[in-house]
């Protein structure tokens, strides 16, 4: 009997909304110990999610970006999440769906909310126009650099600068010390008496820290005022206005940038959708974690109030929180009895003093000093550390003994860990000699077919117009099917486009993996909503099709597009004299491999992935424009390889720029870890034909020449007199980086085909 491959089936859909502390737990629980048949979404605007308790620090200088920041990306997949970044816009409770701003709507079984909370002041007349909130702390950071360099400079040429913060909590003292010390220390100024810079807390309370013991609120109000921070209590805030704060009853206060942290507050769209909420608008759960309106839909953190138990919105609770969600989330799912979880009425609080200290705060303990912030930089530190320092993927070789040699097996070993996308193609070096070997029936109206080496084959139709086929399909490099199939649509559509047609319609080949009947409907319906999309940017019909079930998610598209003969660009035009023009940076292999392998920061991939959506459509048409002698896409076979293709070893060879060559974010540093895809060993076969490699393989950019590359950039040999007017307008349609990156030279009756310069 033929033994077959078994894979579990998904049966339940748990969506997580929110990238917060609560929902770390959930994934760092269920990547530990996951539930067989349960597929995990996580939406989530920010990819890298902040951590508040370390912002001090960081606007101090003590931290730099990634030390305030969890990536989410290697933790979701470690988890096997699926990782969306969307901005939520609203729910569909009644139906079970997300809505989303950019794709289409998400359904769930299970929902778990954890969005966490902005400044109530948001609320007040002007605050989006004329002040800055601490949260979103993306938007926070971006405006804080804005905000520390104008003051620096004004600071520098003698001048006044001033900040007024608004709330009288923890938050806003921390901000008060923190923003004070970094500014004065960059100015050079070393005593906050004598600089002119000027700070200013306003609060409606009567008092600093009121939910503090008097000891805490005594020492913060002595040492804000030590340092000549400007107070200002009893002032409630009714509007503001440029560079001015209008308070009730009072005289207005003036700044040249206003920041708010008062109390929490969210969106309206929760409470919209019908989810029930307390009378100051959180979200309203029971001891469970459950909503009191939906069983199947949980909350947490500052978005959520615990009935009976009202707290703090704190970053505290909120981390607490995470264990007793995930495993209520894992009960709900498999229908046993769920467990109550009470919040701690006491938290610690420990706060930022500026200059490396801090005070601690719980109930009547008060403490401070050095030693205090050495301790919550070890809590925080620690928080982070969990989250950022993951267990590495081993790769898993099941071989018997003896059926292979030490080597082989070590070989085998080292990509055991098999790439997708164009990384997962057969090896040049295998297609080229079974193809070689192959009889095939001739027809004469086949202009060009699959045995010859270029984008897609040509089938001529009348005098004026010729057909052009290509077709493409690899297994899934990311496990968002939507996401997915846009990208590889985009990349099947490259052959027609760097063949100089245009695309007219296309048949798809779809796999998915078994499930429930209504997670592969989901699934395929994901997948051909992502095709279509980019099918009709480009005016492309989708025709048909073909799908069916396996072990793996993949796509392809076979696709049809038309041509006159006369505007046809191919890969043999080379001629002495062009520059070669890439479109796109390189990188795309080593960076999906590092991704499988956890090693890949967030924000790394997503720019991947926005370069792999720049169609092809503009690049070929600007070629055409100027003139170009030859095309090609650049994929599977890396730099190296489909250059090779285009070279008549007879007559021409090119000099190419290493140093010029665009690289994506992060790849540098992932080649320096040894990470490649698994086609880049058969693609540095092509290092046979490259003259000069010795004098150039310790350098990074090297290993670029072999990366395979998942819906990479068009290659054009275009005249020398329009390259500067090609590239110009390239950049003008959005391929920023495209770059002249070498030469095409007269070979002298040289073998060498290539020479790195």
């Amino acid at each position: 009997m033929m033994k077959t491959a078994v894979s579990t089936p998904i049966v339940k859909r748990l969506v997580l909304l929110g990238g917060g502390h609560s929902h770390l737990s959930v994934l760092m629980h269920l990547a530990r110990k996951p539930l067989d048949g349960l597929e995990i979404v996580l939406i989530t605007r920010d990819v890298h999610t902040p951590y508040s308790g370390a912002l001090p620090g960081f606007i101090a200088g003590i931290y730099d970006h990634d030390d305030i920041h969890i990536d989410l990306r290697p933790l979701a997949h470690m988890a096997g999440a699926v990782l969306i970044q969307e901005e939520i816009s609203n729910l569909d409770l009644e139906n079970k769906r997300v809505i989303c701003a950019k794709r289409p709507p998400i359904r769930f079984d299970i929902l778990s909310l954890n969005i966490g909370s902005l400044p109530d002041a948001t609320k007040i007349p002007g605050a989006t126009e004329f002040a800055i909130g601490v949260k979103p702390m993306d938007v926070f950071l971006a405006r804080w650099d804005e905000v520390k360099n104008s003051a620096v400079q004004a600071l520098k040429r003698g001048e006044s600068y001033s900040i007024a913060i608004v709330g009288g909590g923890p938050a806003s003292v921390e901000l008060a010390f923190s923003s004070q010390h970094a500014i004065n220390w960059a100015a050079g100024i070393k005593k906050h008496t004598s600089s002119r810079l000027q700070i200013k807390i306003i609060t409606a309370d009567s008092q600093l820290m009121k939910f503090h013991n008097k000891r805490v609120k005594d020492f913060t109000r002595r040492e804000l005022e030590s340092r000549a921070v400007e107070l200002y209590f009893d002032h409630r805030v009714e509007a503001f206005q440029a560079n001015t704060i209008i308070c009730e009853g009072l005289q207005s206060i003036s700044a040249d940038t206003i920041f708010y942290a008062t109390g929490a507050s969210i969106p309206q769209w929760p409470a919209q959708s019908g989810l029930a909420t307390n009378d100051q608008g959180f979200i309203a759960v029971n001891t469970f974690l459950q909503t009191l309106s939906h069983p199947y839909v949980f909350a947490c953190g500052d978005a959520a109030s615990t009935e009976g138990h009202p707290r703090p919105k704190s970053g505290v609770y909120a981390v607490r929180q995470g264990m007793p969600l995930a495993k209520n989330i894992i009960r709900f799912a498999t229908g046993k009895k769920l467990k109550p979880f009470v919040p701690q009425k006491n938290a610690l609080a420990l706060i930022y003093t500026g200059d490396r200290k801090a005070i601690a705060s719980k109930n009547k303990r008060f403490f401070k000093g050095r030693w205090v912030w050495a301790w919550k930089h070890k809590i925080d530190m620690d928080f982070m550390k969990k989250y950022r320092e993951l267990p590495p993927v081993k790769s898993t070789l099941k071989l018997a003994s003896g059926l292979v040699d030490k080597e082989t097996e070590e070989t085998l070993k080292q990509h055991a860990i098999r790439c997708a996308g164009c990384g997962a193609k057969v090896g040049s070096s295998i297609l080229n000699n079974v193809i070689s070997n192959l009889d095939t029936v001739k027809h004469d109206d086949i202009v060009v077919s699959g045995s010859v080496i270029e984008d897609a084959s040509l089938i001529k139709i009348s005098a004026k117009r010729t057909l052009v086929q290509t077709v493409d399909y690899f297994r899934a490099f990311i496990n968002d099917p939507w996401l997915f199939a846009r990208i590889a649509t985009n990349h099947c559509l490259g052959d027609i486009y760097a063949m100089g047609a245009q695309p007219h319609s296309a048949l798809a080949i779809a796999s998915v993996p078994f499930a429930a009947q209504k997670i592969m409907h989901e699934t395929l319906s994901e997948l051909m909503a992502g095709c279509v999309d980019v099918l009709n940017e480009h005016d492309t019909a989708l025709a048909g099709g073909h799908s069916n079930e396996a072990l793996e998610l993949g796509f392809g598209l076979n696709v049809n597009g038309f041509a006159r003969p006369d505007q046809l660009l191919s890969k043999s035009g080379l001629m002495v004299g062009d520059e070669l023009i890439l479109c796109k940076p390189l990188g795309t292999g080593t960076l999906l491999a590092a991704d499988m392998r956890l090693k890949a920061k967030g924000r790394w991939m997503l720019a991947a992935f926005d370069q792999m959506l720049i169609s092809s459509r503009e690049a070929a048409e600007c070629f055409r424009q100027h003139q170009a002698n030859a095309c090609t896409d650049i994929t599977g076979f890396g730099l190296a390889g489909h250059l090779l293709e285009m070279i008549n070893p007879d007559n021409a060879a090119v000099e190419l720029n290493l140093g010029s060559l665009p690289v994506m974010d992060g790849v540098l540093d992932c080649i320096s870890q040894k990470i490649f895809s698994s086609l880049h060993s058969d693609n540095s076969l092509a290092m046979n034909s490259i003259y000069n490699t010795e004098a150039f393989r310790k350098q990074p950019r090297f290993e670029l020449l072999f990366d395979p590359q998942t819906a990479g950039g068009l290659l054009g040999s275009v005249p020398a007199e329009q390259v500067q007017s090609c590239l110009q307008t390239l950049k003008a349609n959005g391929y920023a980086q495209a770059c002249s990156i070498g030469r095409v030279v007269d070979n002298n009756g040289s073998n060498a085909q290539i020479a790195l310069i």
